[in-house]
């Protein structure tokens, strides 16, 4: 017999997370498909936004998530350079979250806490909740929509057992590429594919010494070939990352001179340890409907 769920959410990222929060908070009745382990290895998102935060107030984490992320003391600056030890070409201020005070048009503004940081936060809520279930390594393998509710097919990627989920409602929050997208051919407009990216994740608490810029949450990165790449302070101690963008379509992770990109970039040796490669896509690209 089908195992009948009000909601049932599609993707275990931010957002399938903040919606299965929003309705445990609310609670209604509600189950998370996820295909990973819940583990987030890598900080593809830096800031969370004042409406998010707004939100993470009224969950009653917004406090964990202050703590979580940037020093309170570091300023968020925007520094453009043309290496880490090189020219300091513009720079851009923002007050320390310790200097800015009462915002006055919200209690909470916008926040640096990398998605290794916020994704966990979400994670152990959405797990405190009653009203909330969450599988991990499991994926949605099909499902159809019916005048009764919506029908899918989930598989645990563990065992290989495979079962049926009625639910009133079915969210697709797995991205572009994502089951749920795809079954319903829904069509973007937009400006498309702009660029092929690829960052570098690393550990590194000797960078944030050897060089006169200071603290910073952004070092834009240019050079005769123009802003090339930007350099992110994670978590204001040792993390960064290293984004390099208009890259090569055929650009291999494994064969990618990394070690070359993060000396171009700091503009001498230093010691470093990479934790991850990830090339991707950046596009612009709004559901139609």
């Amino acid at each position: 017999m089908a195992l009948q769920v009000p909601v049932l959410i599609c993707g275990g990222g931010p957002v399938g997370l903040a919606l299965a929060v929003e309705l445990g908070f609310r609670g209604i009745e509600c189950m998370l498909i996820e295909r990973g382990d819940g583990n987030v290895t890598v900080p593809k998102m830096s800031q969370v936004s004042t409406r998010t935060m707004e939100f993470c107030r009224r969950w009653g984490i917004a406090e964990e998530v202050k703590r979580a992320g940037w020093p309170q003391t570091h300023p968020g600056d925007f520094v453009y350079v043309t290496t880490m030890v090189g020219q300091e070409i513009f720079r851009q201020k923002f007050a320390s979250y310790a200097e800015q005070g009462d915002l006055g048009y919200t209690p909470e503004g916008p926040r640096q806490c990398p998605q290794i940081f916020f994704d966990p936060i979400l994670l152990r809520h959405a797990a405190s909740l009653p009203s909330v279930t969450l599988r991990h390594r499991t994926e949605v393998e099909s499902f159809e929509a019916g005048l009764d509710g919506v029908h899918a097919r989930i598989t645990s990627l563990d065992s290989g057992d495979s079962e049926t989920i009625n639910a009133a409602y079915l969210v697709g929050c797995d991205g572009f590429d994502g089951l749920v997208r795809k079954t319903l051919n829904t069509e973007y407009e937009g400006s498309g594919l702009l660029s092929y990216s690829l960052s570098i994740f690393f550990r590194s608490r000797a960078l944030g010494e050897l060089h006169d810029k200071g603290w910073a949450r952004f070092y834009r990165l240019v050079d005769g070939s123009g802003h090339w790449s930007d350099l992110v302070a994670i978590d204001g101690r040792e993390l960064w990352r290293l984004t390099l963008f208009q890259l090569d379509p055929d650009t291999d992770a494994d064969s990618f001179d990394v070690a070359g990109a993060l000396i171009r970039a700091v503009g001498k040796p230093f010691s470093f340890e990479v934790l991850s490669v990830l090339p991707w896509k950046r596009r612009e690209l709004v559901a139609k409907s």
